[in-house]
């Protein structure tokens, strides 16, 4: 056994009869050790003079970081490596940084941890990456309507690089910025976050507690039509908030699936005045074909709505609270618009008008719709089997009192 000393005083403790390194460059202040690639076939007592360290190179002096290539794998840290008996490389930090490429999707990875070890898979050199400790990422991806960052921490990391699969552990705060896509930022809370990058967009699988788990996101307004092609009406787009969930999967552009005994999903308005809330036990979403606007949203098991808008006079709100089997939310450019099969119930406030909220259901034939058109909402219902009922007290019609004429003063006379 040997000891290797770290500049941050702590020993490594190494086999060297089972230490194996691939092709590698090591550079402390301006000196450099070739590493020996077990390809190279050399004689094992050369291989052991070279890590018992009558060939090491200095430390680098105090302050500076070591730098190492190992194929296209970029690492910086601040001291030596250590080579475990698998044959694995292993660098203890704080702050061990490694760069590296993923030719296939167009990106570039940087990773920070406080404990960082690469291993083989297979043929590939370097094919798996583990992280451990104030883990750190950012991932830049080249397309063709600018750059997509994925960015944040986790406790823990699994890259696989042969896979092109990463993996997230351990309160995963992500952030995505996407120009083209997104008003700011969007951003994902989860206790695990797998990101799989073979996929067109990334796929993301979330998985955490209902109390933790949270996406949000502000779409852009929708691509304008071609040349020649008559424009749609602007639909002005607001805040997606989707959280409350267990699990699910998410890909921007395609659809989002989640679930959950509480999954919620709220739809603001851009003056974030009107909002819609739809909850229940599993959430299907569609995006607008390559954008991020959530076209159709649908919620299934155990279903609640609630809807809020100012009043005409603006001092106090209308309401609509309700449950049902199933609910959607539907938005063209002409509004947005919640949809209810039967059997449902609902409850309508409108202080202004109403003495108490209007009361009501509807049984498996009736539909409810509910349409946001500029700044208001309009309620209707189908129901060819004419089963909805209601109850309501409509506030009294107070009619104003005529203001009594003044007769004209008469003018003088000259």
């Amino acid at each position: 056994m040997r000891s290797l000393p770290l500049s941050s005083g702590r020993l490594v403790m190494v086999s060297v009869s089972v230490l194996c390194f691939g092709l590698a460059t090591q550079t402390f202040a301006g000196q450099q050790s070739k590493l020996s690639s077990p390809a190279e076939k050399k004689p094992r007592a050369k291989q052991v003079a070279l890590l018992s360290g009558k060939r090491k190179a200095a430390p680098p002096p105090q302050g500076e970081r070591a730098k190492s290539q190992y194929g296209d794998l970029s690492v910086v840290s601040n001291g030596v490596a250590g080579v475990v008996g698998t044959g694995d490389i292993r660098w203890i930090g704080p702050n061990v940084e490694i760069d590296f490429p993923d030719k296939a999707s167009k990106s570039v990875l940087h990773v920070l941890a406080d404990d960082a070890r690469v291993s083989r898979v297979g043929k590939s050199e370097y094919g798996l990456i583990k992280l451990t400790g104030n883990v750190r990422y950012r991932v830049v991806q080249q397309a063709e309507d600018g750059e997509h960052i994925l960015e944040g921490t986790a406790g823990n990391a699994i890259l696989q690089r042969t896979k092109r699969h990463m993996e997230f552990t351990g309160g995963v705060r992500a952030k995505l910025t996407d120009a083209a896509r997104f008003k700011g930022p969007a951003t994902l809370r989860t206790g695990s976050l797998n990101v799989a990058m073979e996929a067109k967009p990334f796929r993301y699988t979330l998985d955490g507690t209902a109390a933790n788990n949270d996406i949000q996101f502000t779409p852009l307004q929708t691509k304008a039509p071609k040349e020649g092609a008559k424009a749609p009406p602007p639909s002005p787009l607001g805040t997606i908030h989707i959280f409350g969930f267990r699990s699910g999967e998410l890909r921007f552009g395609q659809a989002i699936h989640l679930q959950g005994a509480t999954t919620t999903c709220e739809f603001a308005s851009p003056d974030e005045l009107t909002s819609w809330r739809l909850q229940g036990e599993q959430f299907d979403g569609e995006f607008v074909p390559d954008q991020s606007d959530l076209q159709r949203a649908t919620v299934k098991d155990n279903v609640k709505f609630h809807l809020v808008q100012p009043t005409s006079d603006k001092k106090s709100k209308k309401t609509a609270d309700g449950t049902a089997p199933k609910a959607s939310y539907v938005r063209s450019d002409a509004g947005q618009e919640m949809v209810v099969p039967g059997p449902f119930t609902v409850s309508f406030g409108d202080p202004v008008h109403m003495e108490e909220p209007m009361v009501g259901s509807g049984g498996q034939s009736a539909t409810l719709y509910v349409k946001k058109f500029e700044d208001g909402l309009t309620y209707h219902i189908d129901d060819l089997q004419h089963t909805t009922k209601f109850h309501t007290q409509l506030k009294p019609f107070e009619e104003e009192e005529p203001k009594p004429v003044v007769p004209p003063v008469p003018k003088k006379a000259p």
